[in-house]
């Protein structure tokens, strides 16, 4: 597989990053300061482009031949207005249009959607209404972009992130009626987006993952 990463300097896209070139994919990731991937600059299956999502020119360079966009991006927790994630997948959404690259896999989050209300009563009630109420409302806006778009897209909403362990075991929940989320570790997440980026079995559907 030939894949760009876009937000894999932390998190999610740090370890997806570090399993996409464990199994030995060309990575190309966009990330706005090259050094934070220092410690695997020297992987000959590795191209960092320093740019940005917000930037359309950067983004159009890194889609270009690539077989599958993942997108990763967080933000730190804030209660200012948030457009990062609909600007920017407005911008990945364009260049892989007009380079002619088809599958977007991208990261958004519980309380995204119609995930919204399966997080359990403390997360639904006050943690997310208190502290990340303008991030997952850009994220609604990220979501219906990439609905409203002719790509091959899977929106993936993982659950309660931890730091554990990659156990390649977890539960894949497309239909959300009496759920409540629980945890996955970040590693998971990434195993979940590998598989996905290599044989595609969610298109244009939204998982949920978790244990």
């Amino acid at each position: 597989m030939n894949i760009l990463i876009i937000g894999a300097t932390r998190g999610i896209g740090y370890q997806l990053l570090e399993y996409a070139l464990s199994k030995d994919h060309k990575v190309t990731t966009l990330v706005r300061d090259p050094n934070k991937l220092e410690i695997l600059l020297e992987n000959e299956n590795l191209d960092v482009i320093k740019g940005d999502i917000l930037d359309y020119g950067s983004v159009r360079k890194a889609v270009k031949g690539k077989d599958t966009v993942l997108t990763c991006v967080g933000v730190n927790i804030t209660r200012k207005p948030v457009d990062v994630f609909s600007r920017g997948i407005k911008n990945v959404i364009k260049a892989m249009e007009d380079r002619d690259v088809s599958t977007l896999i991208s990261v958004t989050g519980i309380g995204a959607g119609n995930s919204k209300g399966h997080g359990g009563f403390l997360y639904d009630k006050i943690f997310n209404p208190l502290f990340l109420k303008t991030i997952y409302e850009d994220k609604d806006r990220e979501e219906e972009l990439i609905k409203s778009s002719d790509l091959d897209w899977i929106i993936v909403r993982p659950g309660f992130l931890t730091n554990g362990t990659m156990c390649g075991k977890y539960r894949v929940i497309t239909d959300l009626n009496g759920i409540k989320s629980g945890k996955i570790s970040r590693n998971d997440v990434a195993h979940f987006l590998l598989e996905q980026a290599v044989t595609p079995e969610y298109v244009r559907q939204t998982p949920l993952i978790c244990y």
